[in-house]
């Protein structure tokens, strides 16, 4: 006999379409109280998906018009929430709540509400230096920390460029051994084999290999940070230029110069990412 199906299932189904399928499956799960392969695994079977575009139409024809209850049809009259019911107060649109961080994955493109913040987060915040010559200082610092790391893994590769590489091969053989017995029936001795497994080694291989390929890829990595690192030394330059008075009649006061340069640099710390 054939399992009832769950009536979950319709319901998950009917969310699902009338939301145009911006719903996540996730979202649907934890309404119904299921698993999200049980909602992904209803989606397959039932093909969500092609009952969606089958009530839209290619663009060349008009959107598929749904029929609404007759004129003075009262079916619906008494089926909303109970009185007093405030299940959906304070959420406006159907829209997560203000400042919610649900959604933050990575964090990269997460916006920062101060109150919402830790205390410790919020004085990790506040030690920052936003004055651009003191960020130019610190992305020098860390570009030279970077050079230094990768020098020094650069000379460990080299100092091992001779080593041999020792490959033993070892396997399970059956040896055979004769053994000399004594014979009661005749008083005299004789000789039996007798096998045993042991396992032994049958073949030695030594290589010498260098690790010519990992030193270009740590050369490279360098030549980039190195490269990092004299841009941010000609943006600091530029800055403490910027930051001097202008003795040039008509031309950009110092203020100005150090806003362009900021631009410019912001510009330039993109391109690199």
């Amino acid at each position: 006999m054939a399992r009832a199906r769950s009536p979950n299932r319709k319901l998950a189904e009917k969310i699902y379409l009338e939301s145009n399928g911006t719903i996540l499956l996730k979202q649907i799960a934890e309404q119904l109280g299921v698993s999200d392969s049980q909602i992904r695994k209803w989606k397959n079977q039932d093909k969500w998906d092609e009952k969606l575009n089958s009530n839209v139409t290619n663009g060349n024809s008009n959107v598929t018009k749904r029929k609404g209850a007759p004129k003075g049809n009262k079916n619906g009259v008494g089926h909303g929430a109970p009185k007093g019911n405030k299940n959906a107060k304070g959420n406006v649109g159907g829209g997560a709540p203000s400042q919610n961080t649900n959604a933050v994955k990575t964090g990269e493109y997460q916006t920062l509400w101060m109150d919402a913040l830790t205390p410790e987060q919020q004085d990790v915040v506040a030690r920052v230096n936003l004055e651009p010559l003191e960020q130019v200082n610190q992305s020098i610092t860390l570009y030279s920390w970077r050079e230094r790391e990768i020098m020094f893994k650069i000379a460990k590769l080299e100092k091992g460029l001779t080593d041999k590489q020792r490959r033993v091969l070892q396997e399970r053989v059956t040896i055979k051994e004769p053994v000399q017995v004594h014979d009661d029936k005749s008083g005299g001795t004789k000789t039996i084999v007798l096998s045993r497994d042991e396992l032994v080694t049958t073949k030695i291989e030594e290589t010498e290999y260098r690790a010519i390929e990992d030193i270009l890829h740590l050369q490279e990595a360098l030549t980039r940070v190195t490269d990092k690192k004299l841009r941010a030394v000609e943006m600091k330059h530029k800055l403490t230029i910027a930051k001097g008075p202008n003795d040039d009649e008509g031309g950009k006061s110092g203020l100005d110069q150090l806003a362009e340069v900021i631009a410019k640099s912001a510009a330039a710390l993109q391109g690199d990412a």
